[in-house]
């Protein structure tokens, strides 16, 4: 399963691979190419327009003031996003479980991760934000082997489909939270930890599903809901909440 889109904005623009920069409004970038039409993205607080290679300047700058106020507004709600990304450093912001904690380094010679009421403990020698970031990562891991793995081939077993399962991954992707291939490999991205277990069931389930719908057919759905009722809410919640799980 993909991370939910970027915000964006499309409109037909009936024009015949190249990239350049223009002076337009909002300090955009502009991305040409044989697409049709024209989009503007709002990608890590800056704008981006995708348009066709003979696009004009007057076309594309017509294109953004047209759509002026939804670009600010999106660009607000971006500021938030960003504000909220997590970084693993002291006094930072973890969302884990569904709870703002505050991150603490603590001195000691054992590795290891504690939550203590609003406190999310990365204890180590002489900690670092990139050895608190591996060490999360450690952690992570070692929750998902315990966790992920287990029931997704305790679900495979139980939909039939246990020998067509031949492996689980953990690994952590640019753009997807869970994937399946039809060769019988699903990986999950250890990030998924973070979120609260009724997500990270879903996401389980979102995938081992896959493994007798390798679509987003109807059939597919009716079998997640089946087994994971509602399905939507978890879906939702992760395109509201899945920027501040990423690092």
């Amino acid at each position: 399963m993909r991370q939910s889109q970027r915000h964006l904005k499309v409109a037909n623009l009936n024009f015949g691979r190249q990239r350049t920069r223009s002076t337009l409004p909002f300090g955009c970038a502009v991305e040409r190419s044989k697409r049709k039409t024209l989009a503007v993205y709002i990608i890590q607080g800056k704008v981006v327009v995708r348009c066709p290679s003979r696009a004009s300047t007057t076309q594309i700058a017509g294109f953004l003031n047209e759509n002026k106020t939804w670009i600010e507004q999106r660009m607000v709600e971006e500021s938030v996003r960003l504000k909220q990304a997590l970084r693993v450093e002291r006094g930072a912001k973890i969302f884990y479980r569904a709870r703002e904690l505050t991150i603490v380094f603590r001195e000691g010679r054992k590795a290891r991760i504690l939550v203590d009421a609003d406190k999310f403990i990365i204890q180590g020698h002489r900690l670092t934000p990139a050895k608190a970031r591996l060490q999360l990562k450690e952690f992570l891991i070692d929750k998902a082997s315990e966790y992920i793995i287990p029931r997704a081939r305790g679900l495979a077993h139980y939909l039939g489909v246990d020998r067509k399962l031949k492996e689980i991954k953990l690994r952590k992707t640019k753009s997807k939270w869970g994937h399946c291939t039809s060769t019988g490999v699903i990986q999950y991205n250890y990030l998924i930890m973070l979120a609260p277990y009724s997500i990270i069931d879903y996401m389980i389930t979102h995938e081992v599903c896959h493994m007798l719908h390798m679509d987003h057919s109807q059939r597919f759905w009716n079998l997640v809901d089946s087994l994971c009722p509602n399905s939507e809410h978890y879906v939702t919640w992760l395109k509201e909440h899945e920027h501040r799980f990423w690092i």
